[in-house]
């Protein structure tokens, strides 16, 4: 079995928390009004076809809207096994302040629960964005699953994070005695915020930053994940939402060569027109480095670096 979790706001849903105004639309809006990241669906329903795979979404979105979003997804066509939401309505009566915007301390314990319930031999592919601390969050629930990182430094991991105290203690009586598993294979995130790609270097190859589902799906492909036909539905709602031509999607490929995330193979299985500008992109190409793997990872460190830089999120140390 697979399982492919995601999250959804700036993720799956394109979703404005930038402005009070696109906070009150995003609470208060209907499913028909929420709007996919161009892609995400297609994507997501691709992934869920094959019938070892299970889509399990983890959101920061309130409880308060499961209602809409279920009937969002399955409007979208998406089907998924599980929706785990936040309870930021019980946060603000405890007078948890933190615990409304800090990620860390909600979806690491609520990761490690969901992997107790699963088999050992499930593996994992994980999809976030830059607008909160997905990249990091993933990257310490990847390494604790897999123990590169002790019960002890994921308790400091999460303190140095802002979490509660009984967060920590959720998040490592789940670890506890849970038989160890190199089970995630990439952590895919969408860059909202414009975040460099060379920010997340620092969490290793298994990270992928992309600036589309587009890539995404290339990356997906490459993996077996995704069959050659389902990357063209894909690519069309991505260049329709998108507003791409088959330059500017060539030149998507070409970043991913670039980064050593993708083989050039992978264009045997393109429109003749996108392969065609592709060739174009990828002629202008250097030499191409894949990407280094990298030793232990010091997470306190770079959540104390991560303090007004993005790609920590920022939630997690306010």
């Amino acid at each position: 079995m697979h399982v492919f979790r995601w999250d959804l706001d700036k993720t799956y849903l394109d979703t404005d928390f930038n402005s009070l105004r696109g906070l009150v639309r995003s609470a208060t809006e209907s499913a028909h009004a929420k709007r996919a990241v161009p892609g995400a669906a297609a994507l997501v329903r691709a992934l869920g076809h094959k019938p070892e795979a299970r889509i399990a979404i983890l959101s920061g979105s309130p409880t308060q809207l499961r209602e809409v979003l279920e009937e969002k997804l399955k409007l979208d066509g998406v089907r998924f096994d599980s929706l785990t939401l936040k309870d930021n309505l019980g946060n603000l009566r405890r007078g948890r302040l933190r615990a409304i915007r800090g990620q860390l301390g909600y979806k690491l314990p609520a990761l490690l629960q969901a992997r107790r319930k699963t088999a050992v031999a499930t593996t994992e592919t994980l999809f976030g964005d830059d607008a909160e601390a997905d990249a990091l969050v993933y990257s310490v629930y990847a390494d604790a699953i897999a123990g590169r990182i002790r019960p002890a430094e994921v308790s400091r991991i999460m303190e140095s994070g802002g979490a509660y105290p009984d967060q920590i203690d959720v998040a490592l009586e789940a670890l506890a005695g849970m038989p160890q598993a190199t089970a995630v294979d990439r952590i895919f995130i969408r860059l909202d915020k414009g975040v460099p790609t060379s920010r997340f270097d620092a969490l290793g190859s298994r990270v992928v930053p992309v600036h589309s589902w587009w890539q995404g799906a290339l990356v997906l492909h490459s993996l077996g994940h995704l069959d050659s036909s389902a990357l063209h539905p894909v690519l069309e709602t991505v260049m329709w939402g998108e507003a791409l031509d088959a330059w500017s999607v060539g030149a998507l490929t070409q970043d991913l060569v670039r980064r050593g995330q993708l083989g050039a193979e992978v264009l045997d299985h393109l429109p003749a027109e996108i392969k065609r500008d592709c060739e174009r992109a990828l002629s202008r190409v250097g030499p191409v480095t894949p990407p280094q793997e990298l030793g232990p990872i010091d997470y306190t460190a770079l959540l104390k670096q991560g303090a007004g830089r993005g790609w920590t999120g920022g939630g997690e140390m306010e």
